[in-house]
């Protein structure tokens, strides 16, 4: 028999400002947690009369409380495993890339390869892209692949020769080999060409995976991150993810979404419909820690790499090229297929045609098999047209936006695509005004920073990192911004019935922050940082 001790919660918190965006109890002053969900909601004298001996009663001294972040496009095993390479985000120059690859050769065997990632040529003192030049006078005796932030790569070399890519090596379908004035190679590969020199390197091992999960998610648990969507992963890497899990080195709640089509040119049709068909499941199977979200697929590249599929040519250039990672003209008979299976689908889709035809083939594929319950996203979303927007409207699919992006890439969208079309980028406040649910997530790493107060940052006053306004028009209000990084991405994976806002019976996942979020000045919302996560109840990191 149980005694009322034994139904006295876990954990209350006190004296704070707790926004939940439960809409009985949207503010209050104090919260309760049993068994990892929200028990109670109210004032501290209610709240604190159902405490226990053993409950632990946390004063919050005032401050600002939400409900846990969740990431919903997150390559977390690629950061963790980042963390052990050289990371180039914040390189202000070639020439300062290029003496962290000396320096990393000094402590690596010859013949193994050294791997940076993250780079951005628009922060380069320089001006320019790197060369194969530049990176050869780091050292001799070792390949180098450095990797841009997104869909771009730089190669030594000695990195070259391994691949077999010379000045006579055709480009790829879908990429292309940078040429020097003489014929040879730069050493810069785009898009496709990428897959030569990226399928040398050695994969991790599996306990190198697991540490990799440890170190990333409890690196996010100091931003109060609490819920992550890793998307576009390949059989062993959610391998890497169930056994971390059972190690009890998983720190945050977790979705996996399975590669599918766009993604590596050695895999066949064949077995890329095995894969959707015959695993005997689809979206939703798992726990409150790891679960199964949809299919990842992928159809053009970047603006900054001049990679994503465009209605008109970037600027400076007179040609549309074609670096699509699929056969456009094969989206409805993969999207038709994945939908019959019980699948989610999540497609990246950047360009502004890339929109535009993803969401046409998703509108016919709901014509034909309606579904009400179906998740279905464009994830980027970038530049929407009149009709994608009809589209994503009528037939309930949303957007899996990155604000990361405006704020450290904004300033390039100019030199990309132009201002006209720069003005109407990751375009939130027509997304919400037409009913279309917009998910706001971080893409690390191909962004600099998982730090999602610089997103809320971008998606309130939509400035760059050097204060440009990039589509001011677009601008959202803080709540609007929040509940898109905390309340939208539970849809995303099936979970709105249990997670997201603070309500009772919902998962207690909670961020305590350093101010109020809705109430500091507009350009402190990027300085933000939490002082308290909680996770399931639990209390799993203070400052």
């Amino acid at each position: 028999m149980l005694s009322i001790r034994d139904l006295s919660p876990d954990l209350i918190l006190y004296n704070g400002n707790i926004h939940t965006f439960d809409k009985a109890v949207p503010q209050c002053s104090a919260i309760a947690c049993k068994d990892g969900r929200v028990v109670a909601l109210g004032d501290d004298a209610s709240v604190r009369a159902l405490a226990g001996q053993r409950t632990q009663q946390i004063d919050l001294a005032g401050k600002t409380a939400v409900p846990g972040l969740n990431d919903g496009h997150n390559h977390m095993l690629q950061l963790g495993i980042k963390m052990t390479r050289i990371q180039l985000d914040l390189v202000k120059s070639i020439a300062e890339m290029v003496e962290l690859v000396r320096e990393r050769a000094k402590t690596t065997p010859p013949g193994q390869w050294i791997i940076g990632e993250g780079w951005n040529e628009s922060t380069f003192a320089e001006g320019r892209l790197p060369n194969r030049h530049d990176i050869d006078v780091a050292t001799s005796e070792h390949p180098v692949i450095l990797q841009r932030f997104f869909n771009m790569d730089v190669v030594n070399s000695r990195g070259l020769a391994l691949a077999g890519i010379t000045r006579d090596t055709p480009d790829p379908q879908g990429g292309k080999i940078e040429h020097e004035a003489n014929g040879e190679p730069s050493g810069i590969l785009r898009a496709a060409a990428k897959q030569p020199v990226r399928s040398l390197l050695p994969q991790p091992t599996m306990d190198e995976c697991i540490a990799a999960l440890d170190a990333a998610s409890s690196e996010y648990l100091t931003y109060g991150i609490t819920s992550v969507l890793d998307p576009g992963l390949y059989p062993y890497e959610m391998q890497a993810y169930l056994l971390a899990h059972k190690a009890g080195r998983l720190r945050v709640r977790v979705n996996l979404m399975p590669s599918w089509h766009g993604f590596r040119e050695d895999e066949h049709e064949a077995e890329l419909d095995d894969r959707a068909a015959n695993l005997g499941v689809f979206s939703g199977l798992g726990d409150d820690w790891l679960r199964l979200g949809g299919m990842k697929m992928a159809v053009d590249g970047g603006t900054t790499s001049h990679t994503a599929w465009m209605f008109k040519p970037f600027v400076g250039e007179t040609v549309v090229r074609d670096y699509n990672r699929l056969d456009p003209a094969q989206l409805r008979r993969y999207f038709a297929r994945g939908h019959e299976l019980g699948w989610d689908i999540g497609i990246h889709a950047i360009g502004d045609r890339a929109h535009h035809e993803c969401a046409a083939a998703f509108a016919d594929v709901l014509e034909k098999a309606p579904k009400r319950d179906h998740r279905h996203n464009l994830i980027h979303s970038y530049f929407a047209t009149k009709e994608s927007l009809q589209n994503m409207t009528e037939y309930g699919l949303g957007a899996v936006i990155q604000p990361t992006f405006i704020y450290y890439e904004g300033d390039d969208l100019f030199r990309d695509v132009g201002e006209t079309l720069a003005h109407q980028y990751k375009p939130m406040r027509t997304y919400l005004d037409r009913g279309i649910r917009v998910i706001a997530t971080s893409d690390i790493p191909s962004t600099v920073h998982y730090n999602p107060y610089i997103s809320l940052y971008a998606l309130v006053t939509r400035k760059t990192h050097k204060g440009t306004l990039i589509a001011p028009h677009e601008a959202v209000s803080r709540e609007e911004a929040l509940y898109a990084y905390t309340c939208t991405a539970p849809w995303l994976t099936r979970e709105e019935d249990r997670k997201g806002p603070l309500s009772l019976g919902y998962l207690a996942d909670i961020a305590v922050l350093d101010r109020d979020y809705f109430t500091c000045p507009a350009e402190e919302i990027k300085d933000i940082m939490p002082v308290m996560t909680i996770v399931d109840g639990r209390v799993v990191w203070q400052a």
